[in-house]
């Protein structure tokens, strides 16, 4: 498995909801994906498994077998990315880990910096290979 799939594997445990089958789900069928563009109404009572849906057009149409189906999820934002790690972001897409250190005034903590790695802010995904290894070392996975 490549540090990208681990990664994204950490991130959709991490965030159940990345995982629901709801409008903008990946999901495959069969060999091919597709992207659930569509609001599950309710399970067709005439073919168990299948499931009224209406898309954005209004169509109505339904999902054939969906519980054979594998949900890939929702894509994983930026946003969801940071949502795991204790750390900041700044303007250029940089982003420090930071473990907390020990309290050594009033309003002031001994910060340390523990690990750098970029993200695409174009993409909201870490930028190279070696910044989805990084964020693995940071996440123990």
């Amino acid at each position: 498995m490549t540090e990208q799939l681990k990664a994204e594997k950490f991130v959709r445990e991490a965030i159940p909801e990345l995982m629901e089958l709801s409008f903008g789900c990946r999901v495959k069928y069969g060999t091919s994906y597709t992207t659930v563009w569509q609001v599950l109404l309710a399970e067709n009572s005439k073919e168990p498994n299948h499931y009224n849906t209406v898309d954005v057009r209004g169509a109505s149409n339904y999902l054939r077998d969906i519980q054979s189906s594998e949900i890939i999820g929702h894509p994983i934002q930026l946003n969801d990315w940071l949502a795991v790690l204790d750390g900041q972001l700044d303007t250029c897409g940089k982003f420090y880990v930071i473990k907390r250190g020990e309290r050594i005034g009033e309003d002031e903590t001994e910060d340390e910096v523990v690990a750098i790695f970029n993200f695409n802010l174009t993409t909201g995904q870490p930028a190279t290979q070696a910044d989805f290894k990084a964020f693995n070392d940071i996440v123990s996975v």
